[in-house]
């Protein structure tokens, strides 16, 4: 149960952390922008994967990377000449960009579904963890540091409860 729940939270998050983007400041710049790095996002994710966003959840995504992001990460980002993965800066927009555009416990149980989990038991375990526990588990996934010893321990009793009130 522990590997499927880590395995989910990551699957989720993943494939928007291929794709980011943007430019310059000036409105319709601004609009080509955030077209350019909606496309992106959404070659980004297999719908087939429970992955499913609405345009406005996408263009909400996009619009939050355009303006979270300097010019520079973003040139580099959207003509590929920057690194392979996106650089930590990047990722942390983009994590923002999804926990403020989509709601993850929604996001969640839709993948678990398309994963062979009955309506009621993807919503039990997506219950079981605050938008926030969410954040700090891909948080610490993405940047490769450790969460602190107190977030830790919240998501392993989370993990623990969630295992134990949904039959895992």
């Amino acid at each position: 149960m522990h590997r499927r729940i880590a395995i989910t939270l990551v699957c989720l998050a993943a494939p928007f952390f291929a794709a980011c983007g943007g430019k310059s400041n000036t409105d319709s710049a601004n609009d080509a922008q955030v077209d350019e790095v909606a496309a992106a996002i959404e070659e980004s994710y297999d719908e087939d994967d429970g992955l499913s966003l609405t345009d406005d959840q996408i263009l909400c995504m996009a619009g939050e990377v355009v303006a979270g992001l300097d010019d520079g990460v973003l040139d580099d980002l959207l003509s590929g000449a920057g690194e392979v993965e996106p650089p930590q800066e990047a990722q942390m927009v983009l994590l923002e960009s999804l926990f403020g555009c989509v709601s993850m416990m929604q996001l969640l149980t839709d993948s678990m579904v398309a994963e062979g989990a009955t309506q009621e038991e993807a919503e039990c375990f997506a219950n079981g963890f605050s938008d926030d526990l969410m954040k700090v588990f891909l948080t610490s996934e993405f940047t490769g540091e450790d969460p602190s010893p107190e977030d830790e321990e919240e998501l392993m009793t989370a993990i623990f409860e969630v295992a134990a009130a949904c039959g895992g």
